[in-house]
């Protein structure tokens, strides 16, 4: 006579199987099924750098100083250019009235909400949300720092997207505007 030998699990070893299935297809979900959420986050950042560059082009179109006649020639020299304790907007203007690069420096410090050239929400409601700064200083050894050289004005627009989206880092875009 011969004895039939049975295989197969105990109890115990297909309770085990089932806790480590269960544990790893959690993980497995957690890493998929958490990317839609963070989507979103590119067209939030190409929409912060498409506003900031269309900002840095309407500061850049603007002239030096407030001194710098039309067309640029002659620059303004030491004594004869604006002091950068004076930079910001002068009295009584507005954006859609800024007449020099260093009036754009009103919107430097604590990012203010985006506005469009005429000082109005964006229309359509995309952009709600974002800040923006811009920051002007002299800077004409072209090294990133302030200096007294007026040769060149250091520009930097700061646009940060709305952080509900979990985005806490500004598009930062620098650029200088030479004195000539």
């Amino acid at each position: 006579m011969q004895r039939s030998v049975q295989t197969g699990f105990t109890l115990v070893e297909i309770v085990v199987g089932i806790v480590l299935t269960a544990f790893g297809l959690t993980l497995i979900t957690t890493v998929f099924f958490s990317s839609p959420g963070r989507s979103v986050e590119p067209v939030l950042q190409i929409r912060a750098a498409e506003f900031g560059q269309a900002l840095m082009d309407e500061i850049l179109a603007k002239p030096f100083d407030e001194n710098t006649p039309l067309g640029g020639v002659p620059a303004c020299v030491a004594g004869g250019c604006t002091a950068e304790a004076g930079f910001g907007s002068d009295a009584g203007e507005t954006r859609d009235s800024f007449d020099d690069v260093d009036d754009y420096h009103s919107y430097c410090g604590a990012g203010v909400a985006l506005e469009d050239a005429s000082g109005n929400p964006p229309s359509g409601g995309q952009f709600s949300n974002y800040l923006m700064s811009v920051c002007v200083t002299y800077d004409g050894d072209y090294n990133g720092t302030t200096d007294t050289n007026t040769n060149a004005k250091l520009i930097t627009v700061s646009i940060s997207p709305p952080t509900g989206a979990g985005l806490g880092n500004p598009i930062v875009i620098t650029a200088y505007r030479g004195n000539f």
